[in-house]
């Protein structure tokens, strides 16, 4: 009897692929980018459990990039990116869920983001929308941190230089100077020696 009532009764399956599905919502699809809203801080690929948002940092043409990539192959759609995104939208879960593609490059999401280098040692240490959006976030505090008021009063004013000429060494003066932390540490450590 029950045979004959599926036979004859509605289906109990959805068309897909002929047409496309439809989720609940809340439904946890795939994780996107959105480029307005990252800062470029690593957040999502340090809390990734399957290890599949990765980093890549580049020096090319005089400026630093900073590359965010998705492996939608690897992902287990956990949101845990989402979740753990500093801005909230600089990972976005989409419900979107078919990843069916004969072309694997296909399945990767990047985004890329201007880095900040040291105005000593000229290596890498933040993106810069990151440390504009810390900036932001901590108000008139920004203007105590050296790095924090330059960045901002740059993204104020573009077109001012904040690279100065290269010095022999960390000095007082250095210590108003866009810096990585090692550095930082140097040029204090130096200044509170003079004394």
């Amino acid at each position: 009897m029950e045979g004959v009532r599926a036979l004859f009764g509605r289906r109990y399956t959805s068309r897909f692929p002929a047409e496309p599905a439809v989720v609940p919502e809340g439904f946890r699809g795939i994780p996107r980018f959105d480029a307005g809203g990252c800062i470029g801080c690593g957040a999502c690929a340090t809390v990734c459990p399957a290890k599949d948002i990765e980093i890549n940092d580049e020096i090319r043409d005089g400026g630093a990039i900073r590359r965010l990539t998705i492996h939608y192959d690897d992902c287990i759609f956990c949101a845990q990116c989402a979740r753990n995104c500093p801005t909230g939208k600089g990972v976005v879960m989409t419900r979107e869920f078919d990843l069916a593609t004969d072309d694997r490059n296909r399945l990767r999401e990047s985004v890329e983001k201007e880095l900040v280098c040291c105005e000593l040692c000229h290596e890498p240490f933040a993106a810069r929308d990151h440390l504009l959006w810390i900036a932001r976030r901590v108000g008139t505090a920004a203007y105590t941190n050296p790095t924090l008021m330059l960045t901002l009063l740059n993204d104020i004013s573009p077109g001012a230089s904040m690279v100065p000429e290269k010095g022999e060494g960390p000095a007082r003066s250095d210590r108003i100077r866009v810096l990585c932390p090692k550095c930082r540490r140097v040029a204090t450590l130096e200044f509170s020696m003079e004394k």
